[in-house]
């Protein structure tokens, strides 16, 4: 069965004409998904009733299932837990901010990089998500919100430049203007460094905001923090993040989770503001969201503000993030499922080598 959640115009043109019927039902199809957002063929009422039975017996609409939602008593911000059809689960999260209205999007059912710091990283990797999944998440939680969502950020459970290609395409699907229509400098796709990813985004041309999770700011600690670094390690992002400026003419944004006694001593604040001084950038503060079972603490204000006077000196624009719905474990680095695991090892271990 084709789930026609994450696929583009064109290919929804193309599946109309396989089916016996003009292409430009297939826009009529991606309107109805993406700016109604039907779940079902039946809404489809411009649709003939002929069409409709073929989707039915040839298609589906894979939206995931929101089976609880949790909404944070400090601020308005919701984390949204979903089952895909294979049963596995996955958390997103609703982001108020005035009239901003963020959604935080997960790309994979865990993640396989293991980040001390993250609990998403503590599931380990169960599979990569389709682009119908990815998108789905959105639409579900516009649906449940009942607003226009004005931004998306690629930041939820996994990496997204491990799933490349799916996550790409449901960007340009959000982007569309026959769908959602949300601007392209309105999504971001974050990444922990994989700079061979970052210089291939970069040499595509994709239009979508980027955004590095830095985290620190010396080999050595990386190496300890985020095991990737090991792989793609701080000259090899810089490099790649030098490529993408020359490349785009765009800032980028870095983030950097503040864990203190960890990496917010004076010599990481000189070394990263070196980095910050090399790069076109604006630097994201995030003061750590603590997740059980970790030793990590979260710094007081009066140790952000010291470290946030000695990045200053960088002359980069810096801001603090203070992450919404850390009461609910949906803060940023708290995202967790639990998921069966017996019957995706070879799954992991397939999307793990091929990368």
């Amino acid at each position: 069965m084709n789930d026609l959640t994450g696929m583009t115009p064109e290919e929804l043109r193309d599946f109309s004409t396989e089916l016996g019927e003009k292409s430009f039902r297939g826009g009529q199809i991606f309107s109805w998904i993406h700016q109604h957002g039907s779940e079902s063929f039946t809404d489809m009422t411009t649709l003939s009733k002929e069409l409709r039975r073929k989707l039915e017996s040839k298609a589906t609409l894979q939206a995931p299932e929101v089976i609880d939602v949790t909404e944070s008593g400090e601020t308005a911000s919701r984390k949204f837990l979903f089952r895909l059809t294979d049963g596995m689960k996955i958390e997103s999260v609703f982001l108020p901010d005035g009239k901003r209205r963020t959604v935080c999007l997960s790309s994979q059912v865990g993640c396989p990089l293991d980040c001390k710091f993250c609990a998403t990283a503590k599931m380990g990797l169960f599979r990569n998500l389709t682009s119908g999944e990815i998108v789905g998440q959105l639409l579900a939680v516009g649906r449940e919100i009942g607003k226009r969502i004005t931004n998306v950020v690629f930041m939820g459970m996994g990496e997204p430049m491990l799933n490349y290609d799916n996550v790409i395409k449901a960007a340009s699907i959000i982007h569309h203007p026959e769908g959602l229509n949300i601007g392209s400098r309105k999504i971001t796709i974050s990444t922990v460094g994989m700079a061979n990813r970052i210089r291939q985004y970069a040499d595509e041309g994709h239009p979508f905001k980027l955004a590095l999770s830095l985290n620190a700011a010396d080999d050595v600690l990386r190496d300890r923090l985020m095991p990737i670094n090991t792989k793609h390690n701080l000259e090899a992002c810089i490099s790649a993040l030098d490529h993408y400026s020359e490349r785009t003419g765009k800032r980028f944004t870095v983030e950097y989770v503040l864990m203190a006694g960890t990496n917010d001593r004076p010599e990481d604040a000189t070394r990263l503001a070196g980095i910050l001084k090399r790069l076109d950038c604006k630097l994201n503060l995030i003061p750590y969201n603590p997740i059980s079972g970790e030793p990590f603490k979260r710094p007081n204000r009066d140790q952000l503000k010291r470290f946030y006077e000695l990045i200053y000196s960088a002359k980069r624009t810096v801001t603090v993030r203070w992450s919404q719905g850390k009461d609910i474990n949906a803060a940023c680095g708290q995202l967790h499922a639990e998921n069966q695991r017996k019957n995706f090892r070879k799954v992991k271990s397939k999307s793990i080598g091929s990368q």
